[in-house]
C-alpha cells in the first residue's frame, strides 16, 4: 500500500514510526523515474566504462582553477565533487535529511505524464547497513566494485553539508550491458520505500517547508540559491 504525503507533518510522522534506530537515507524526485545514475539513463549503445573514465579523467585535469582549496586525494573525493557540481556520474545523490529530499520533491510544479495530466513526485526511502557503506576509500576503486556501494563524502563543499549529501556508487553490469535501478536490484529492494506525493499537494508542501526553514537558500547556500530563494518568493508564478 502507497503511502500519500500531503503534509510536511505527515512525513515527519512516517520517519518517526518507520526509521528508527538505523541509517535511512532519503531521496525525493520531481517525477517517479527509476533510481538510476545520471550517466546511465538514456544511452543503450553508450560504451559507458570506456567513455566514463575518460570524462572524469578530463574532468580531473580541467576543473582544478575552479577548485576550492587543495585538489582532491582520492578519486571518490573528485567523483563527489563532480556529481555536486552537475556531471553525468555512476553516483546517485541522497539525503540523510528527509526534509530536503522532500523540498527536492517539489521544488518546482509537477510535470505531466504520458496521459497529459500532472504526475505525482517521490520521496525514497533506503535503509542502509552499515557493511554497505565505503570505509575504505585509499583502498577501493570506486568504479570497479563488486556491488552496488554507499558513500557518504567529506565536506567538501557547503551545500553538500547543507543538503545531508550521500550517495548511492552504483556498479556497472558488463551481460546487461548497464546500470540496474536501485529498486530493482535484489540486494537492495526490500529496503527501499516509496512515497508518493500527490501533483495537488507540491504548492502547499513548499509553503510548509517554506515555514520550516527549507528552501533554496538552506539548500543552496550561495548566491545562485539566494537569487532563487528571492525569485520564488517575489515574482509571480
Amino acid at each position: 500500500m502507497s503511502v500519500e504525503i500531503r503534509s510536511v507533518a505527515r512525513l515527519i510522522e512516517y520517519v518517526e514510526r518507520r526509521c528508527k534506530h538505523e541509517t535511512y537515507l532519503f531521496r525525493g524526485q520531481r517525477e517517479d523515474k527509476p533510481l538510476v545514475p545520471k550517466i546511465g539513463r538514456g544511452r543503450p549503445n553508450w560504451k559507458i566504462p570506456h567513455w566514463e573514465r575518460r570524462m572524469f579523467e578530463d574532468f580531473k585535469r580541467r576543473s582544478t582553477p575552479y577548485l576550492e582549496g587543495d585538489p582532491p586525494s582520492t578519486d571518490w573525493h573528485w567523483l563527489a565533487i563532480a556529481q555536486h557540481h552537475g556531471m553525468g556520474t555512476r553516483l546517485l545523490d541522497w539525503s540523510d535529511n528527509p526534509l530536503a529530499a522532500l523540498w527536492f520533491a517539489v521544488e518546482k510544479a509537477p510535470l505531466p505524464n504520458r496521459n497529459g495530466e500532472l504526475g505525482h513526485g517521490v520521496v525514497w526511502v533506503f535503509r542502509v547497513f552499515e557493511h554497505e557503506v565505503v570505509t575504505d576509500i585509499e583502498a577501493e576503486d570506486p568504479f570497479d566494485g563488486q556491488r552496488t556501494q554507499v558513500f557518504q563524502p567529506p565536506h567538501i563543499a557547503r551545500t553538500i553539508v547543507a543538503q545531508g549529501g550521500w550517495f548511492t556508487v552504483h556498479k556497472y553490469i558488463e551481460k546487461q550491458p548497464g546500470f540496474i535501478a536501485l529498486e530493482k536490484n535484489k540486494l537492495y529492494k526490500k529496503r527501499l520505500n516509496r512515497l508518493i506525493i500527490p501533483p495537488e499537494a507540491f504548492s502547499n508542501l513548499k509553503e510548509e517547508l517554506e515555514k520550516c526553514g527549507v528552501n533554496a537558500v538552506s539548500m543552496f547556500p550561495n548566491m545562485t540559491g539566494l537569487c532563487d530563494y528571492l525569485n520564488s518568493k517575489w515574482l509571480p508564478t
